[in-house]
């Protein structure tokens, strides 16, 4: 919002306080702590690699720290994804009311969750409930996304720039990493390998 140099009117007690200015705003804040939160949680991924024990020898470290590599790789990819998913809907919504950053916020707050699924997985990869919750905390960031994307495209009516054909389709295509990581989260209890590649394949579809 464009400053005027005039000062805010004073309000007393007793008279009906205009919240607009403070309910909806630039978009700018929320998406430097999207970006900020981001980096943090990717670069987290990588200090739960091990690099063994004292006196290890070097190909023991590496077939012991594989398949947390390979979610290392997973999960990386999964993020990417969604932070390049959420830099594209700020492309759109110009402006954000209090639905809508909250809605934000309890999203970051499970990408926040991610390095701990992670490794919980990695360490415990044949236990089909570390690896379901893995994908659960995937299916609930990939959710709130979507309801994020719904309310700025629909009640919030915060995106602009959109035909309707485009928001129609996107308004659907928001639910197909949801679907996917719920279909992962229960074939974990089937075959954990197989959730896991599942999980892995999903963030591609995106990328190609």
């Amino acid at each position: 919002m464009a400053r005027t140099g005039r000062r805010p009117p004073v309000v007393t007690f007793g008279e009906r306080r205009d919240v607009t200015a403070r309910a909806e705003g630039s978009t700018r804040r929320l998406e430097a702590l999207a970006d900020g939160f981001f980096a943090i949680v990717m670069t987290l991924l990588v200090l739960d690699l091990s690099t063994g024990e004292p006196g290890e020898s070097v190909p023991a470290v590496l077939r012991g720290e594989a398949t947390h590599l390979l979610l290392y790789f997973d999960s990386l990819l999964a993020l990417g994804v969604l932070w390049f998913g959420h830099r594209n809907a700020f492309t759109f919504v110009h402006r954000a009311d209090h639905p809508h950053t909250w809605l934000n916020l309890a999203m970051l707050g499970f990408v926040g969750l991610v390095p701990w699924t992670t490794s919980l997985a990695a360490q415990h990869l044949h236990d089909p409930l570390a690896v379901s919750v893995y994908s659960a905390n995937l299916v609930i960031v990939t959710l709130l996304e979507a309801v994020t994307w719904l309310y700025a495209t629909g009640r919030g009516n915060l995106a602009t720039g959109l035909s309707e054909g485009a928001r129609q389709v996107s308004r659907r295509l928001v639910f197909l990493p949801v679907v996917g990581f719920t279909i992962a989260a229960g074939l974990a209890w089937v075959n954990t390998w197989a959730a896991l590649a599942l999980d892995a394949a999903l963030p591609l579809l995106p990328v190609f």
